[in-house]
C-alpha cells in the first residue's frame, strides 16, 4: 500500500531561507530538485504553500517513484513577497 502525498506526510527538508530585500522579504529557494538532476525555474517547477510548509515540486522527477521530486521547507508562518531560485549548500 502506498501513501498518498499530502502536506502531512512529507517530511521537511528544514526551514525556508529568507532574506530582505528593498521590496521586502524574499524566500530563496533551492535553484535544483532534490535529486540534483534538473534546474528549477518558475516555468519548470511548482510551488505551493500549505500552512507553515512551501513545497517545490520538480515535474520532470515526479513520475519517478525511485527519487525524491520535491522539496518541503517550513516557513514559521512567514510570507514572502517574492522568492529567488538560488543554488544553496
Amino acid at each position: 500500500m502506498t501513501t498518498p502525498l499530502t502536506s502531512n506526510n512529507i517530511p521537511s527538508h528544514g526551514p525556508a531561507r529568507y532574506r530582505a530585500t528593498a521590496h521586502g522579504l524574499q524566500v530563496v529557494i533551492p535553484n535544483r530538485c532534490p535529486s540534483g538532476r534538473h534546474v528549477l525555474t518558475s516555468e519548470t517547477c511548482r510551488i505551493y504553500e500549505t500552512v507553515d510548509t512551501l513545497h517545490i515540486t520538480c515535474p520532470s522527477c515526479a513520475n519517478d517513484p525511485k527519487v525524491e521530486s520535491t522539496w518541503s521547507l517550513t516557513t514559521h508562518g512567514r510570507t514572502a513577497q517574492s522568492a529567488v531560485f538560488e543554488d544553496l549548500p
